[in-house]
């Protein structure tokens, strides 16, 4: 008597070795890749870098939080917060101001940029920053240590 046996039962037995054995090698390649990946490790980042082309910064208060104020000769010019670290003393705030791009222009008039931070206006703070251009890549540069300025002159 001469029975239809399904396909999958007509498959030779060689042949289902041969895709266990090509399954297993996917399998770990695909493992081995992620093994090899490089880990990320923190950079240990400069921290004397000079800080005197920065625009005046000052600190202020909004809402019982510190605020930073830059006065920038024009609108061109923004900064913003890369991050905070807690010390012994309070918080050390890491900031990037960049200069502005050169192909637009700006009117030529003193702005003040405010930046609101999280930190509560009891916490004192260490400010650390660094200057970019406006297209550079931050990865590597280094902060100076920026002492804030009492007041803006006029």
């Amino acid at each position: 008597m001469n029975t239809l046996r399904p396909m999958w039962m007509t498959v030779s037995v060689w042949t289902i070795a041969l895709l266990l054995v090509l399954g297993t090698v996917v399998i770990a390649s695909g493992c081995s890749v992620w093994e090899s990946r490089p880990r990320l490790r923190k950079q240990k980042i400069s921290m004397n870098e000079p800080v005197d082309q920065i625009p005046p910064i000052r600190l202020d208060a909004l809402n019982e939080h510190h605020m930073l104020v830059m006065q920038a000769p024009h609108s061109g010019w923004s900064f913003a917060i890369e991050k905070d670290e807690r010390i012994p003393d309070g918080k050390r705030l890491f900031i990037t101001v960049r200069r502005p791009n050169p192909t637009f222009l700006y009117p030529q008039m003193i702005v003040e940029k405010n930046l609101l931070t999280d930190i509560p206006i009891e916490t004192s703070i260490e400010l650390y920053a660094r200057i970019l251009d406006h297209d550079e890549k931050s990865a590597g540069k280094g902060y100076g240590l920026l002492t804030p300025v009492e007041q803006f002159e006029h």
